[in-house]
């Protein structure tokens, strides 16, 4: 089975048998399914930028950034044959227990589902708070997620 990792702000999109690769760390995966198409997605947003461990305040240019990304990933998962009344949305993401994340999580996450309610498309969301990242694994054929530690950056 193919395997493509996705970085921030890039996403992936497949009808074969892959497995989509998100390291989540202070961000969030939106994958889509479409199980009558066997088709699915995951695109792969940071909350925003940090700076010596904070965040940095979100800038219109950012959520609008992270619009345009969206409409794009959204426009390549039709382009497989996926229609929209039968996906399923799902946003995973990764909460760093730090403080001051809240408001730029918030932002991140109501935008995405403001976007998504206006096509009538529910959205499960699932925000996991840990100190370390989180990596996502969804089979994009079968829709399947897997959520597990990230593996450590440190060699033995």
């Amino acid at each position: 089975m193919t395997e493509l990792l996705i970085q921030p702000e890039e996403y992936q999109v497949a009808d074969s048998p892959t497995v989509l690769t998100v390291p989540l760390s202070a961000s969030l995966a939106v994958c889509i399914h479409d199980d009558t198409q066997g088709a699915g997605g995951a695109l792969h947003l940071r909350y925003s930028a940090s700076h010596n461990g904070r965040p940095s305040d979100l800038t219109d240019n950012t959520l609008s950034s992270n619009l345009l990304l969206l409409d794009r990933y959204c426009k390549e998962m039709r382009g497989l044959g996926a229609r929209k009344t039968s996906w399923r949305v799902r946003i995973v993401g990764h909460v760093p227990i730090n403080a001051g994340m809240e408001a730029p999580v918030a932002s991140v996450v109501d935008l995405l589902k403001a976007y998504f309610s206006d096509n009538r498309l529910p959205v499960d969301c699932k925000e996991i708070k840990r100190a370390h990242g989180i990596l996502l694994r969804m089979e994009a054929h079968s829709g399947k997620i897997v959520v597990s530690d990230a593996p450590s950056s440190s060699s033995p």
